[in-house]
């Protein structure tokens, strides 16, 4: 389920996505998005849109200052998701973000002009993940062991929900 609004905003079109995968010891840091699921509740991790003539690091950069206001250090390039469901169609590129600097606050997402989806952050450990409602995250996350496991992937993936 994905509200109206995020399909007149984003549907019947190919997205391309950066998304920074921040870790501290052994938990990952994602933000609650909401209006994009049955539950109401959606951890992805921070980033969005790249737009024609912006490179993906400096997307990244951007993305965490408007969402988090905080600083980063972008990393290494790890993976490639595609994305399809229904209207929505989304290449999602994760990169590792190798430094935070500053304290996260929650943020706006500029691309959602009146109704804000960005609800809170939280570092999440895989096995917090695995005990919550797996349908709240993205599918990269819903079969994870371990954090070591997800920062070892590379390639091109399509990654699919837990049924």
């Amino acid at each position: 389920m994905c509200s109206e609004e995020i399909k007149s905003i984003f549907g019947n079109q190919v997205r391309v996505r950066v998304m920074g995968l921040y870790r501290e010891g052994d938990s990952i840091l994602l933000l609650n998005h909401s209006g994009l699921n049955s539950a109401n509740e959606l951890w992805l991790p921070p980033g969005g849109g790249v737009d024609f003539g912006v490179g993906l690091e400096d997307v990244l950069v951007q993305e965490f200052r408007e969402e988090l206001g905080v600083d980063i250090v972008p990393g290494a390039f790890l993976f490639m998701n595609e994305f399809r469901h229904d209207t929505l169609h989304a290449i999602e590129l994760f990169f590792e973000i190798d430094q935070l600097i500053g304290e996260p606050i929650i943020g706006r997402d500029p691309e959602m002009a009146e109704k804000q989806i960005l609800q809170n952050y939280r570092f999440w450990s895989v096995s917090e993940i695995q005990n919550h409602n797996l349908d709240c995250f993205h599918p990269v996350f819903q079969k994870l062991r371990n954090m070591d496991e997800l920062f070892a992937i590379r390639g091109f993936f399509k990654f699919e929900k837990n049924i």
